[in-house]
């Protein structure tokens, strides 16, 4: 399905977009760092994601890796508002120092502390023990890829699985794909083989969703696609530690070291 203008099918009211501003124009919300591809969705964009994720999110523990664009925030936000059903925990894991302490402190200012818990963390080392295997839903916008085959989505879906429980989890993720474009094709390609051979079938896209702030590129699209696990298979790289060869144009050509972190005054730190 394709949905280029969702506006014509969704509609948001002015108090969507006033809770929506308390995430996204608040002053504590941390810069876009384009050198790690972090460029924000457009507002409407994030609104009619929020709402249409929010019947895949409801009442599960949903684990979000990587959270550039503060959807568990925002999702936190419209379901203390009774705007959507909001998930009934929240785990977010990020390499960002600053985002994690964004979630941290919008929850609590917002009254939804008790629903979300945030934890610094980088997809270049396997899931942690204690979180391991123990969420019901993931939900992923990892950089685009475009430079390496959709590496960079292979990677963070990897850990995703990492996370998820074995039987009857499913995922959300945000991936590119233009039909137009050789390289999306290419990537499309690569990631739906690496789900296929680790046990998911995408069971639902929705290309040409989302917007950004890009002044170089401003008609590039995104999609949400809905994976669904199938197979208990094991994950692909449970032990494994990715090393700087494997993780090459990670976040495309800008990319000078593969980041450990970013510190909280928005420092890249490499490893």
């Amino acid at each position: 399905m394709f949905y280029q203008d969702l506006h014509a099918y969704i509609r948001n009211t002015s108090e969507e977009y006033d809770v929506l501003a308390k995430i996204t124009q608040h002053p504590g919300r941390p810069k876009p760092l384009r050198v790690v591809d972090q460029i924000y969705m457009l507002p409407g964009s994030q609104l009619n994601q929020a709402k249409l994720v929010s019947d895949y999110l409801r009442g599960r523990e949903v684990v979000f890796v990587g959270d550039g664009d503060c959807m568990s925030l925002v999702t936190g936000i419209l379901g203390k508002e009774k705007l959507v059903d909001p998930p009934a925990y929240m785990r977010v894991f990020d390499f960002d120092e600053r985002i994690v302490k964004f979630v941290r402190d919008a929850s609590q200012q917002f009254g939804f502390s008790d629903l979300i818990e945030a934890h610094y963390y980088n997809v270049r080392k396997p899931v942690p023990k204690a979180f391991f295997n123990q969420s019901d839903v993931f939900y992923t916008n990892p950089p685009y890829g475009s430079k390496n085959g959709g590496q960079s989505g292979i990677v963070f879906l990897a850990r995703c699985m990492e996370f998820c429980k074995s039987a009857g989890s499913y995922g959300v993720a945000i991936l590119p794909f233009h039909h137009h474009k050789a390289w999306s094709r290419d990537a499309m390609y690569n990631i739906q083989q690496f789900l296929n051979q680790n046990g998911y079938v995408v069971s639902e896209m929705l290309r040409g969703m989302h917007r950004y702030h890009l002044d170089d590129e401003p008609e590039l699209l995104s999609g949400t696609v809905i994976m669904d696990r199938v197979k208990a298979l094991p994950p692909p790289y449970r032990k494994h530690i990715f090393k700087k060869e494997e993780l090459r144009k990670f976040y495309g050509d800008s990319q000078k070291e593969f980041p450990d972190r970013i510190d909280e005054n928005g420092i890249v730190v490499a490893q």
